[in-house]
């Protein structure tokens, strides 16, 4: 595993495309409670995903079936946003969202390619056969890979192999549509595996990151294996999975597999995570959705969250739809001294700007990285990963060579800190990032005792520094 990926911690997710120009999901919630709470079929009537917006639309009572019929009429198609799409591309300026991206303190930047309505995102070489100018001519991934590599972030590349509107599929209404949607003929096939050579070849992205499985019949290990050659140090997403559906019993075993990880106590996570369970031939990391908890596989893992209830922009998400900065630094906190990174989705306007929520967002996140990012960038986890101080906040743990670093998501009321369960060398040196006070220290018993010369101003964590590591 390239050490770059390990140390990166936090990226952004840009999800863009025909599906910003409605710009509408009901707000109904994170996907993962709306599952756990109502059910796959209720999510898909009411989805919160505007990049979903094409399906929902096509749905007969849906919210978004409601919303099309009165904002574009009863024979608006969704070609009409392929186009108002691409001519609003003429006078987009990549640089105020590679601006606010960059503010963010992020390592890596992930674009959607392709999403589930096919639209390619970059001229490609391999045209959509069955929907004519289903692409731009512009080369957007190619000028957001060029910013990012400029504010010296890796750049990585979405694309929805498993679903293809373009290919039939819709609407999708339950778990069980979403996988009789995946394309199964060989066409489809070859037509995915072209796209995906002709993004390596042309942008060398280091992440290869892919969505609701791969199409039967697709020679994955080759696609693998040249995108090694070509990007030595790249990665790829644990979402390549394919299900061979000629193969007699395949569906019932894997039907049995999702049904057993939905009833675990951490089965209700997230939509695209049950078809993880589809079997994977190879993956550098393993994706989980919203919650931060680690996957139960081992190695390096992600955390993909938007901000909001949505990927794609909605117009309906309001100030408390979106996690405050103070929520989005405890996750990314939480998320780190786990062991993972943390993807933060955003979706641009139809114009390719932010909205000043989410940017404000974005760079507050990134204002507390300034002071603090030594606690998360290059970190591993520490031996402990969580406590609780003498006053009820919670702690997490990182470490980087011969630091470790206590992470209080919260501020102390008074001028003294009480660290459980730590035993610190007699020489050891302790600070607070960002603090201009000084501190003390005394050991008693099993606890550490921090003096404070003035209290903590109010911030979403505090970060100490133990130098050298001290003994849990």
């Amino acid at each position: 595993m390239p050490l770059w990926y390990e140390d990166a911690k936090l990226g952004i997710f840009i999800n863009w495309g025909p599906y910003s120009v409605p710009a509408w999901a009901p707000p109904t919630g994170e996907t993962t409670r709306v599952i756990a709470e109502q059910g796959w079929e209720y999510l898909f009537a009411h989805d919160p995903r505007a990049e979903w917006y094409g399906n929902g639309m096509l749905i007969p009572g849906s919210p978004t079936y409601h919303h099309h019929r009165a904002a574009w009429g009863r024979m608006g198609r969704y070609d009409t946003f392929t186009r108002i799409f691409r001519q609003g591309l003429r006078d987009w300026d990549p640089a105020g969202l590679l601006g606010v991206i960059a503010g963010s303190g992020a390592r890596y930047l992930v674009v959607s390619a392709k999403h589930h309505d096919g639209f390619a995102m970059w001229p490609s070489r391999k045209r959509n056969p069955r929907k004519r100018g289903w692409q731009v001519s512009r080369d957007v991934l190619g000028e957001l890979a060029e910013g990012a590599r400029a504010y010296g972030m890796r750049f990585g590349v979405y694309y929805s192999s498993g679903l293809d509107w373009t290919f039939g599929g819709t609407p999708i209404r339950s778990l069980a549509d979403v996988v009789a949607a995946i394309p199964r003929t060989k066409s489809y096939a070859a037509y995915a595996d072209a796209q995906w050579r002709d993004l390596i070849s042309r942008y060398s992205p280091s992440i290869l990151w892919s969505d609701i499985g791969s199409p039967a019949g697709q020679d994955l290990l080759s696609l693998f294996s040249d995108f090694y050659e070509s990007v030595p140090e790249g990665v790829i997403n644990d979402r390549f999975g394919q299900l061979d559906l000629e193969e007699p019993g395949s569906f019932g075993r894997w039907t049995a597999r999702v049904v057993k990880r939905l009833f675990s106590s951490r089965g209700a996570r997230l939509p695209t995570r049950t078809l993880a369970a589809l079997p994977v031939k190879h993956a550098d990391f393993h994706t989980v959705d919203s919650d931060g908890l680690p996957p139960d596989s081992s190695g390096p893992w992600e955390c993909v969250r938007p901000l909001g209830c949505s990927l794609g922009h909605s117009t309906e998400e309001a100030d408390d739809h979106v996690p405050t900065v103070s929520a989005l630094v405890r996750l990314l906190c939480d998320v780190t001294a786990r062991g993972g990174n943390l993807l933060l989705g955003v979706g641009p306007l139809a114009d390719g700007s932010l909205s000043p929520l989410q940017a404000s967002r974005l760079l507050g996140l990134g204002e507390w990285l300034k002071f603090n990012g030594e606690a998360i960038f290059g970190s591993r986890p520490w031996g402990e990963v969580e406590s609780t101080t003498g006053d009820g906040i919670e702690v997490r743990y990182t470490c980087r060579g011969m630091t470790t670093y206590a992470l209080l998501l919260g501020t102390p009321a008074g001028r003294s800190i009480v660290l459980p369960s730590l035993r610190l060398l007699p020489y050891a040196g302790l600070r607070i990032l960002g603090s201009i006070g000084y501190s003390t220290w005394f050991q008693e018993g099993k606890d550490i005792h921090i003096r404070l010369t003035e209290p903590l101003r109010e911030s979403p964590a505090h970060v100490i520094s133990i130098t050298p590591k001290p003994r849990a």
